[in-house]
């Protein structure tokens, strides 16, 4: 049985991806809506005259910044360090409710929690629950269910952040992401044997049935990452090795695909992290380009933003997104005056050229 270990594989992904990161800056082959210089005051996207759309905020790769600060008396009497807490090394999948971020770590083998609203930091299960956490999916009543590739499960958790048990066939299914629809959870499958599909199971954990099969036809999935189900119902699978999201209804049919490989807007390298907001426009992640791609419902390319670089705001390799309301007064400080936000985008940049991960923090809105 073949087993998947995301980690063996980042050494060679770093030195291709930093290959092709260079020949992108030096030929602007991607960067169809470049930001303002970061010495301006804020960022945002489109880029003036256009109206903008997103304010870039904040960026940062350590849960200490948003935290109460203690004395350096009380950090000597704790006996805590800084590298063992809250600094992120190789963030991978995010999600963020009530006021919270999770984010999974896979450099670190945990999962972060940072509560903004209380200013806390924690961490979600104990080492011998979570070995290599990918993914974490919030369910509307606080349920928590947390992809695993090296234990090749998913493991649940409640509202209160209790561990409740595990799920899945590590036989079977290798589970990357998982998306929720009503008592139904679709998971992708990359099981290097019987992958490339993704399982509807029972909230208790029973196959339901499967949606495509291992290929690289228009129907098909050959390397499902992350999936996020929209608002009309319709599943969104990012398929990685073929560049391209692939639409399905929740029975299993194929309605379309939006992307291929390519290097201008609306096309993709290696994309991964997917967000869907209210309205039904899609978030694409692309982990080579270095940057978000925003898709209408019907697959119309309407945005890009970011671009690789080392300032606040550039990206490096992304991996997951995430959409929230509920932090909104949080970053409130950092909006421009003449700018209303909606809801915040959370973009996860694994690694990039200045080595450690990190957590981008940008507003969807409109000017006054």
């Amino acid at each position: 049985m073949g087993k998947l270990m995301i980690k063996e594989h980042r050494l060679s992904e770093f030195v291709w991806v930093v290959a092709v990161l260079v020949v992108a800056q030096l030929c602007g082959c991607i960067s169809t809506h470049k930001p303002p210089a970061s010495s301006e005051k804020y960022v945002f996207y489109p880029p003036g005259p256009d109206p903008p759309r997103l304010q870039f905020l904040v960026s940062f790769n350590d849960a200490e910044t948003w935290l109460k600060k203690r004395s350096s008396f009380a950090d000597f009497i704790v006996g805590e360090k800084k590298e063992t807490r809250g600094v992120l090394k190789s963030p991978f999948g995010i999600a963020a409710r009530d006021g919270k971020l999770y984010i999974c770590d896979l450099g670190k083998d945990l999962i972060h929690i940072i509560d903004l609203g209380q200013k806390s930091y924690s961490v979600l299960g104990t080492p011998d629950q979570i070995q290599n956490p990918t993914s974490i999916t919030i369910d509307t009543d606080g349920t928590k269910y947390v992809c695993d590739t090296k234990r090749r499960m998913v493991l649940v958790y409640d509202a209160d952040d209790n561990f409740v048990g595990e799920l899945g066939d590590p036989q079977r299914c290798a589970p990357l992401d998982l998306a929720i629809w009503g008592d139904e959870l679709f998971v992708s499958d990359i099981d290097r044997e019987h992958g490339g599909e993704i399982e509807v199971w029972s909230k208790e954990g029973k196959l339901l049935r499967t949606i495509s099969s291992r290929g690289k036809g228009p129907d098909q999935l050959s390397w499902p990452m992350f999936l996020e189900i929209g608002p009309d119902g319709h599943l969104f699978v990012v398929d990685r090795d073929v560049a391209m999201v692939k639409e399905f209804d929740l029975k299993g049919n194929f309605i379309k695909t939006i992307g291929e490989r390519g290097d201008i807007a609306g096309y993709f390298q290696t994309p991964k992290g997917i967000a869907i907001d209210p309205k039904g426009r899609l978030y694409v992640a692309d982990s080579v380009w270095s940057n978000v791609q925003i898709f209408s419902s019907d697959g119309q390319i309407l945005l890009v933003v970011g671009e690789p670089g080392t300032a606040p705001e550039g990206m490096g390799v992304l991996a997951g997104l995430a959409i929230d309301k509920t932090s909104l007064d949080v970053f409130g400080r950092f909006l421009s005056k003449d700018f209303e936000a909606e809801y915040l985008l959370f973009v996860v940049t694994q690694f990039g050229p200045y080595k450690m991960g990190k957590i981008g923090v940008y507003a969807f809105g409109h000017k006054k």
